[in-house]
């Protein structure tokens, strides 16, 4: 939904072609299946296995003599498959799906500036000019706390210019991005080296905006548009430059500096800060590379929940999957977020981070699997042993 938002607000209010907005959803697509796949998976086997269950054929099925496990072993099969397939997915067509996205959103910010204005920022996207706009209400086109450096030829200093309100406008070719400013100022000086000062009730500045569409190749890339062995290499590097860093850490001493043992302590600080932005470094590739395989994992892990649970609670409805499916994927998102967020910052391990919402339901998922596939509740199992015990 986020990313439709973005796609809506691009093709209606900032006049992005639809060829272009379609080209951005169609790249969009892998990061679509990447959260949506899990939830599949659960509503798939909330919504098949409980229609087989209400409909009486798991009944018939066990009163032929055949166990509810052999039923779900071909969905088991084909998932386990899938799984790896998953991890492979994740790993390459999604992050180089997310850099190409990114590249195009930033050739779309530099051939339409105004996709990007934002307020209480400074822009130097317009030839000659850059702009503060403290606020702005895209409804009505106006603008209110405006600073605009105009940077002159031939003139050292750039005139300045305020102004307490305006609005924006477009030329029909949308060449010009049209500023009109009332009750303002400008301050400049002149080539004589003096200071002047002008006041205006109304004053027009015309933006150039570049109306090419320029496709620049951008070869950064964030931890989510790493393909999965660019991002080991990374985390190889990470590891070798904290290993040196270490090192160097341990054999400092006074005598290295000449006896000053105050410049000495001052390399110790300096290295420790940049052994601990290292570590952050290190602990936010890990995540990603944790997150990863989590997501391609939780598809085995959801359907060995949704599959389940489908036949104890005997309901096969869309309705039902999509409830149960929502609720348990919204539990198990908040906990992939938060423990996302811990990891990166470095109080919780990635692995722990990444794997904690697998690891906390784990205890419903085999509940629920011995309870429907093999007539067993573990739950109750260890309850009466423990009662016997005492």
């Amino acid at each position: 939904m986020d990313r439709l938002f973005l796609l809506a607000d691009l093709l209606v209010r900032k006049g992005v072609s639809a060829k272009v907005v379609g080209e951005i959803a169609f790249l969009s697509i892998p990061f679509v299946i990447s959260i949506s796949a899990p939830l599949g998976s659960l509503i798939g086997g909330v919504v098949t296995f409980g229609r087989m269950a209400q409909d009486n054929e798991i009944t018939a099925i066990k009163a032929a003599g055949i166990p509810t496990w052999r039923i779900f072993s071909p969905v088991l099969m084909l998932t386990i498959v899938v799984v790896p397939l998953m991890g492979l997915f994740n790993g390459f067509i999604l992050p180089e799906s997310q850099h190409q996205v990114r590249n195009l959103l930033t050739d779309i910010a530099r051939k339409k500036p105004a996709v990007r204005i934002q307020e209480r920022v400074f822009m130097d996207d317009f030839p000659g000019y850059m702009v503060y706009i403290g606020a702005l209400d895209e409804r009505r086109s106006t603008i209110a706390n405006i600073i605009i450096f105009e940077k002159q030829h031939g003139k050292k200093t750039p005139s300045f210019i305020t102004a307490p309100r305006g609005a924006i406008s477009y030329t029909p070719d949308g060449k010009y991005m049209i500023l009109t400013l009332s009750d303002g100022e400008i301050h400049e000086i002149t080539n004589n080296g003096n200071y002047r000062r002008l006041t205006f009730e109304t004053h027009i500045i015309n933006l150039v905006v570049d109306d090419e569409l320029i496709r620049r190749g951008r070869d950064y890339r964030g931890g989510d548009e790493l393909l999965l062995f660019q991002l080991i290499n990374q985390l190889k590097e990470k590891n070798q430059e904290i290993k040196e860093m270490s090192a160097e850490l341990s054999s400092i001493t006074a005598e290295d500096f000449q006896g000053a043992k105050e410049t000495a302590q001052f390399r110790k600080e300096e290295l420790t800060v940049r052994l601990r932005y290292k570590n952050l470094e290190k602990a936010r590739l890990l995540t990603e590379l944790h997150k990863r395989l989590s997501i391609a994992f939780s598809i085995l892990f959801f359907l060995l929940f949704g599959a389940p649970l489908g036949i104890l609670l005997r309901r096969g409805g869309i309705g039902t999957g999509f409830i149960v499916g929502l609720i348990f994927f919204a539990i198990y998102y908040v906990l992939l977020i938060g423990g996302e967020n811990f990891a990166e910052s470095g109080r919780l391990s990635p692995f722990l981070g990444m794997w904690l919402p697998n690891i906390l339901l784990t205890l419903p998922v085999v509940e629920f699997s011995g309870r429907a596939l093999f007539e067993f509740s573990p739950a109750q199992w260890i309850f009466s042993r423990v009662i016997k015990r005492r």
